[in-house]
């Protein structure tokens, strides 16, 4: 009896093993693309106002940070950032547009500068627009060959 008990038990504990593999090897992969892809496909989206979108090739790990620098803050003022964190990118796409008015403030990209050592950044030359937001740099990782993002850095007109 003890035996045909530990046997089942064995059984189990094999069944359960053997069901974990089976889910984790149904994990999707990565998106294998270069960061600069990534990061372009980002800007366009959010200067379309669909970030949302990219959520399906979950380009993060965890939460996005996103960090918005007021630029009519003086450099000592504890206001001049402004840091978020969200689950996805269709969440903060939600936030973005729940702090719209009339559709202002609108979202631009500049061209990309280049891409190195976990940071992309972007042309901030030229001047900058009342009531618009920049997208500024992005910061990054790699995990197994797949680039994700990990901060977004963004400059509001004001």
């Amino acid at each position: 009896m003890k035996r045909i008990i530990q046997t089942r038990i064995a059984l189990l504990v094999l069944l359960i093993f053997a069901t974990s593999f089976t889910t984790i090897s149904h994990a999707k992969p990565c998106k294998k693309q270069s960061i600069e892809d990534l990061v372009n496909a980002l800007a366009e989206s959010f200067e379309q106002k669909t970030m949302g979108k990219l959520d399906a090739d979950r380009p993060y790990l965890g939460t996005i940070r996103f960090v918005i620098e007021h630029s009519l803050a003086d450099d000592n003022d504890p206001r001049r950032f402004k840091v978020r964190r969200f689950a996805s990118l269709t969440r903060a796409e939600k936030w973005f547009k729940s702090q719209e008015i009339e559709g202002m403030p609108g979202r631009n990209t500049r061209p990309l500068v280049k891409c190195a050592k976990g940071v992309c950044s972007y042309n901030s030359e030229g001047g900058i627009l009342h009531n618009n937001l920049y997208l500024t740099k992005i910061t990054y990782g790699m995990r197994g060959g797949c680039p994700y993002i990990k901060t977004i850095y963004l400059l509001d007109g004001d």
